[in-house]
């Protein structure tokens, strides 16, 4: 289990984004040109993250199925069948206890917010480049939701049914992560991750 792929992934996210949302800072302010255009830079990026995901996704099913024995051709085979647009949407839907929200409904808030703070605001650029954190936020978590979904849902797919938590030694370790590191779990009682950007791994217990 590792990210290598989804950083890759994610940078060229964060790339066509920031493009983006600067196109935010040269339109002319009227109301139904701004909210027109916010809605549609939001609806191309949440088309562009759904497709991003699913590449993601489908790398880090393959790699699980392929530590527990699979060969590639074998799990690429599975993941065709596995990791659908449908399985993307059910992640992007569900309620997820870390962000506290699903990625669709906020996805809609973030861009009325950020049409109305534009429209208000006296620094326009300001509120833009606000916005585009706040959202790339949520993108690369969710980016990183991908990793970890897919990779349990290939472990659970190939029988596993220990595995063990190993803590990333990196800046954003915490004291939970730490107290979890080589502890092993039943693989449908793993406990969610405990902070924004954990980048802890998952590995099977054979």
């Amino acid at each position: 289990m590792n990210y290598d792929y989804a950083d890759k992934v994610i940078r060229d996210m964060n790339k066509r984004n920031l493009r983006a949302f600067d196109r935010i800072k040269t339109l002319k302010f009227d109301e139904l040109n701004v909210f027109r255009t916010i809605k549609a830079i939001y609806e191309t990026s949440i088309q562009l993250a759904k497709k991003r995901y699913k590449q993601i996704a489908e790398d880090a099913y393959i790699e699980a199925l392929i530590l527990c024995g699979f060969s590639r051709e074998e799990a690429e085979e599975k993941a065709e069948d596995t990791i659908t647009d449908d399985w993307i949407l059910d992640m992007l839907e569900e309620y997820n206890a870390l962000t506290l929200y699903s990625f669709l409904t906020e996805a809609e808030r973030k861009e009325q917010r950020t049409a109305e703070a534009v429209l208000a605001a006296q620094d326009k650029a300001f509120e833009v480049d606000k916005a585009l954190r706040y959202w790339t936020l949520q993108v690369v978590q969710y980016a990183e939701f991908s990793v970890l979904e897919a990779t349990m849902q290939g472990y659970r797919d190939a029988g596993v049914k220990k595995v063990r938590w190993e803590a990333e030694n990196d800046e954003r370790v915490c004291s939970v992560c730490i107290k979890r590191n080589g502890k092993v779990y039943p693989i449908d009682k793993v406990p969610p991750i405990p902070h924004w950007r954990c980048r802890c791994l998952i590995w099977p217990v054979q």
